[in-house]
């Protein structure tokens, strides 16, 4: 693995869709870092997922080499992934970014201990609300949020823990074993069952000290029910894909969904969350349409 006598090259994805780049939190933050006390030779790959495009000049001044991509189209954000490595075979580490995460210095020089370490995945705390949403645990089909006071960091057994993709840092070793992102996937799922096969092929990751805050569509209050409906149900219908190598996984979906939807209901005070349920059914029998 990399030691840190000499600078690390560090390739810096981050993915923008409504935003222009100039005005998104991810790279205005990027912009101020201080990467040479850091010891980061850091470059810049920006995906522009638009169909129309802002533009190569819509990107501030950055510290680095800086690449451009778009293509007219939204694409699939583990195609996304896959083609900015396979664009940077020079690079020693890759961080994946979204366009709203707020990095800072305390982030980049908490990457010091972990390129000293022999693990090649590290992820950090990311918050919501000062709440603990990544890294997290699954169990069988099923989601479990961590304590953040009894996070332990550093290298931990990498058997079920998952992560948010924003602020993942990935070794081009691990890369070099097959790792990629499942190209089956599309936004929802894409970060879960990167960490599932990583668990795969690697018995440890790294949990950084360093938090980063980030917002949460699928947490945040007030939002219209058409909106809400929609995500939950994109993020349902990924798990058989997801969890494809669980045993009679789409019945465990199926009970899950029927579980998830009542709670919904209940927390949201809304009983056209119910409509939730039909996805259990879609799930068991996907060649059949069910009416939403």
């Amino acid at each position: 693995m990399m030691h840190i006598q000499s600078q690390v090259q560090v390739n810096f994805l981050v993915v923008v869709y409504s935003t222009s780049p100039s005005l998104t939190t991810t790279l205005k933050s990027l912009a101020t870092l201080d990467f040479q006390s850091a010891r980061i030779l850091p470059k810049f790959s920006v995906w522009d997922n638009s169909e129309q495009g802002f533009g190569e000049a819509s990107i501030p001044t950055l510290p680095g080499e800086v690449t451009y991509h778009h293509s007219g189209k939204n694409e699939p954000l583990s195609k996304v992934y896959n083609a900015l490595i396979s664009r940077s075979a020079d690079s020693d580490y890759f961080i994946v970014l979204d366009d709203d995460s707020s990095i800072t210095n305390d982030y980049i020089f908490s990457l010091d201990v972990f390129f000293r370490s022999s693990v090649p995945v590290a992820v950090p705390q990311i918050l919501f609300n000062n709440s603990l949403i990544s890294p997290g645990t699954i169990k069988g089909v099923r989601g479990r949020a961590l304590n953040l006071q009894d996070l332990v960091t550093g290298a931990v057994p990498s058997k079920s823990i998952v992560a948010m993709m924003s602020g993942t840092v990935i070794s081009k070793e691990a890369l070099s074993r097959g790792l990629k992102f499942d190209e089956r996937l599309s936004f929802y799922g894409v970060d879960t069952r990167f960490f599932i096969d990583y668990a795969n092929i690697y018995s440890e990751i790294f949990i950084l000290k360093a938090s980063i805050p980030h917002s949460s569509a699928l947490r945040e209050n007030g939002q219209a029910y058409t909106k809400k409906v929609q995500r939950f149900r994109n993020l349902i219908l990924s798990r058989p894909l997801v969890f494809d190598y669980v045993k009679h996984h789409k019945f465990k979906i199926s009970l899950y969904v029927l579980l998830f939807s009542l709670n919904t209901c209940l927390k949201e005070k809304n009983i056209r969350y119910l409509s939730l349920m039909l996805l259990s059914l879609h799930i068991l029998n996907p060649r059949k349409s069910y009416a939403r």
